[in-house]
């Protein structure tokens, strides 16, 4: 098969942004004088609320007046409520949530069907005395006369009281919801530990000096406990104030049984978690490894990291290691490690530089930055684990790592500045994705933005055991297909317990999923149990979307190890329960690793998106090989401040279900979920399975064409895209695919939070048949990848082309300045078809054409 290089477009033409039209209906609501009787006695227990507040703030030594963080959940959406809530004197603005599963109840209802759950928003304020007798007052007038007139700029205080489901205080169940905290601390206390650490997130407030007022009394409560604050930190660019404080363990059983201790109905505290939890649970012993083949060493890299890798400290005189890797290690975390310890960042510098090593794959040109965030050590349950230390807020620490790879740190000079992509393959278990961007999450979009560089993230492993509604006795005799089905109904039921883990919600950010895949040889084993009949699919492992706004998450997929399973001993249950298990030996992909005595040669085999990230970052650094060869033609200008968008771009484009989609509709598309099933099944598939080589050239019937721009709020580009003649009125089969990529800055107490939306509309006559993911998912993040079919005849003339439009609109906030994107374009036929496709369209792509489009648009 005959490759081509990529195609660049020329410079696009400027254009008005195009007009988007949607919107849901709006839900019915209730009358006011409903609405006005059931919300009279929440204000009440807001009153109440307060007065404990004063009681436990009297005689305070800071002199902090009562004050009280109110969530108000509406059912559809208020305009201009921000604007309404800052008119009100001693009302503090702290953030906005959207809620898409609220109840129907109380009048609220959908208009045509009245038991479908609603939209709304969830609103928080914080709130003091003064203030909320204002709320009050505005309230009692409104439920005196709805339609009474309030002064300039409280009308959306109106609108709030006629849609309002819920207002109350953000209370002791808010801060520890789904956070595992009392779970972990309790865990602590059982194995013995006499300190317990924990994580508090306070809410941020605007003003410098109310920020430090919240610290010293947190303190003081910490302090009255026993315990000290260890760290804080503050980044007022995503809204975070963290504090990471420890108390003695025999506290703990007090403040689980009574709750009502002052250090959880602290006012200031949005959320209290447990810590430790950034970590990766390490099989001991080493003994289940293979010693690598005696034969040379291909080449060492050259030049200036492009990648960089943020994990354990790998074995770096490892022999596939060995000159490949410039570690950074300012925080000395090398002390802390034993050779044999090093275990996750060898295998995951391993696959960044050599790939599945049963695939026999090259090294890349280039070697890879490591700075070390994990160190090893005994976890509280004995077990050995390579993490965070629980010292160090994760915060923090990516932000420092970030900040002294492209700025320096201590008057030294950047220490990698040339990075355009970032691994990041650790998740924290304890914050699975629940309605709210992490702060985690927060900071790599922010610093995405702000330094123009590609996160590449794991979506997070579940190794929940999987009940099957099968009976007990029949897994054994269940035909491949069947066990296949039986597997994916059962993790698609229990997706509530297998969502993405922090910070894999990243809207700027790559999310890596893993596929049921790699080129392993497994010995026959009849306790083994293959989970699907086929290769592709999601690993039963891997973490489920959608994210934040039903965003599609993870992006893509690639290959992480095969995960078999073991029917769970001494299961009494009637179904069938299968369990996940460890081990070094196939099924996996094979890595790097050190032996139990030293030994630099040795390898294992491991699974996870753990793997499926890294070898995504590996794909980054050979297109950004293609795109360095790219430059050096005669014509093309693709200027590196592009590069971080470019590789968002390609790594996505190759994407596509294939027959996971089919598999999965077989199995899970029913008369509830069928109107939406493409949107739903979304969640498990994102844009599919990512097929990286394939974008990396072009061939005789596959041509691909890319190009960059940038804009700014209400603006357009408009690429050409020629069409070849020889596709004119034949019926072959012939894709289409379009994926539009950028990095947005961000808005951390809106809910909108994506401050830039670009789009594009992918409607054509040629290929007019959508794919894959759902029209409406595609526009919630900063990808929008297109699969299209078609296979009529569409008669066409020469000089006829398809107008592709980018547009640009401020979405969560005033865009700062002109956001960069990258587009990515493939029209190809099957293999074997002679129809020229790349020659064709590459000769009709410099010559200028109108940029109305004569064809199919």
């Amino acid at each position: 098969m005959a490759r081509h290089p990529l195609l660049v477009f020329p410079e696009p033409a400027r254009a008005e942004k195009a007009k988007r039209h949607g919107g849901g209906r709006p839900p019915r609501i209730p009358d006011a004088q409903r609405q006005a009787g059931r919300l009279a006695p929440q204000f009440q227990r807001l009153y109440q609320a307060m007065d404990r507040q004063r009681i436990v703030l009297q005689d305070n030594s800071l002199g902090l007046q009562p004050e009280q963080a109110l969530v108000l959940e509406t059912v559809g959406p208020i305009q201009n409520f921000i604007k309404a809530v800052k008119r009100v004197q001693g009302l503090e603005w702290l953030g906005e949530f959207e809620l898409d599963e609220i109840a129907p109840d109380h009048g609220f209802e959908d208009e045509k069907d009245p038991e479908k759950q609603l939209n709304g928003q969830l609103f928080l304020v914080m709130t003091d005395q003064r203030a909320l007798q204002e709320l009050q007052s505005l309230f009692n007038r409104w439920r005196r006369n709805p339609e009474a007139k309030f002064r300039r700029g409280f009308a959306p205080w109106k609108q709030a009281f006629v849609h309002l489901h819920t207002i109350r205080p953000w209370d002791v169940q808010d801060r520890i919801r789904e956070t595992g905290l009392f779970e972990d601390w309790q865990a602590r206390v059982q194995h013995g530990q006499q300190i317990v650490p924990f994580e508090a997130e306070l809410w941020f407030r605007g003003n410098a000096d109310r920020r430090q007022q919240a610290e010293a009394f947190l303190r003081s409560l910490i302090g009255a406990l026993g315990g000290q604050v260890v760290q804080q930190c503050v980044i007022p660019d995503i809204a975070y104030h963290g504090v990471l404080g420890r108390i003695p363990a025999d506290k703990v059983s007090e403040i689980v049984a009574q709750r009502e201790v002052r250090l959880l109905q602290c006012e200031d505290i949005m959320h209290l978690r447990p810590v430790g939890q950034c970590a990766i649970r390490v099989a001991e012993g080493l003994l289940e490894t293979e010693a690598l083949e005696e034969k040379d060493q291909p080449n060492l890299p050259q030049g200036e990291p492009v990648v960089a890798l943020f994990d354990g400290l790998p074995l770096t005189r490892h022999r596939l290691l060995d000159g490949r890797l410039m570690i950074d290690d300012p925080d000395g975390y090398e002390s802390a490690y034993q050779a044999k310890e090093r275990v996750h960042g060898t295998a995951m510098a391993s696959l960044i530089c050599h790939g599945d090593l049963r695939e026999s794959a090259g090294p890349l040109r280039a070697p890879v930055y490591v700075r070390p965030i994990m160190q090893p050590h005994r976890g509280f349950d004995g077990e050995f684990i390579e993490g965070i230390p629980e010292g160090i807020l994760p915060v923090d620490l990516i932000h420092r790592a970030v900040r002294r790879l492209r700025e320096g740190e201590g008057g030294e000079p950047p220490a990698a500045p040339n990075v355009r992509v970032i691994n990041l393959s650790v998740c924290d278990r304890s914050r699975p994705f629940d309605r709210a961007m992490s702060s985690w999450a927060r900071l790599l979009d922010w610093l995405s933005w702000k330094y123009n560089v590609l996160f590449v993230v794991s979506a997070g492993n579940h190794l929940h055991d999987i009940e099957l509604n099968v009976p007990r006795a029949d897994l054994r005799s269940l035909a491949a297909e069947e066990r296949e089905k039986a597997v994916i109904a059962a993790t698609a039921a229990d997706t509530r317990h297998r969502r993405l883990l922090s910070p894999a919600e990243t809207f700027n950010g790559l999310t890596l999923g893993a596929t049921h895949a790699d080129a392993s040889t497994p010995a026959s084993n009849p306790n083994m149990v293959d989970p699907f009949a086929r290769g592709g699919l999601p690993s039963t492992i891997s973490a489920h979307g959608p994210g934040y706004r039903r965003a599609i998450k993870p992006d893509i997929f690639l290959p992480g190890g095969r995960q078999f399973l073991f029917e769970k001993p001494g299961n009494t249950d009637t179904n069938a329960v299968l369990q996940t298990t460890y081990s070094n030996r196939p099924p996996g992909q094979c890595v790097a690793t050190p032996g139990a005595s030293g030994e630099l040669d040795r390898t294992l085999y491991t699974r996870g998106t753990s793997n499926s990230a890294a070898l995504a970052s590996r794909g980054a650094a050979f297109l950004y090989d293609v795109l360095s060869d790219l430059r050096m033609q005669p014509g093309v200008n693709l200027p590196s401040v592009y590069d971080a968008v470019l590789l968002k771009t390609f790594l996505v484009h190759g994407a596509g279900w294939a027959d996971a989609g089919i598999v999965y509709e077989s199995i899970l598309r029913n008369t509830k979920n069928s109107p939406m099933f493409t949107d739903y099944v979304g969640r498990f598939l994102g844009y599919g399975l990512a097929d990286i080589a394939k974008v990396m050239a072009c061939t005789d019937q596959r041509v691909t064409i890319l190009g960059v721009g940038e804009l700014e709020d209400g603006e357009g580009h408009e690429f050409v895209f020629p069409l070849p003649p020889s596709l004119s009125a034949v019926t072959h089969k012939r894709r289409l695919t379009i994926t539009l990529a950028w990095l947005s800055p961000v808005n951390c107490t809106r809910q909108n939070y994506r401050i830039a939306h670009l789009w594009f509309n992918p409607k054509n006559d040629l290929a007019p048949d959508r794919t894959c993911a759902d029209h409406d998912a595609v526009q919630r993040g900063t990808v929008q990848h297109e699969v299209l079919e078609g296979g009529k005849a569409v008669d066409f003339q020469e000089g006829d082309t398809i107008i592709i439009k980018v547009n640009c609109r401020a979405d969560g906030g005033d865009i700062p300045e002109a956001v960069r994107y990258g587009l990515a374009v493939t029209l190809e036929v099957a293999e074997g078809i002679d129809i020229p496709i790349y020659q064709e369209v590459k000769d009709r792509l410099r010559i200028r054409v109108p940029t109305r489009g004569a064809g199919p648009r």
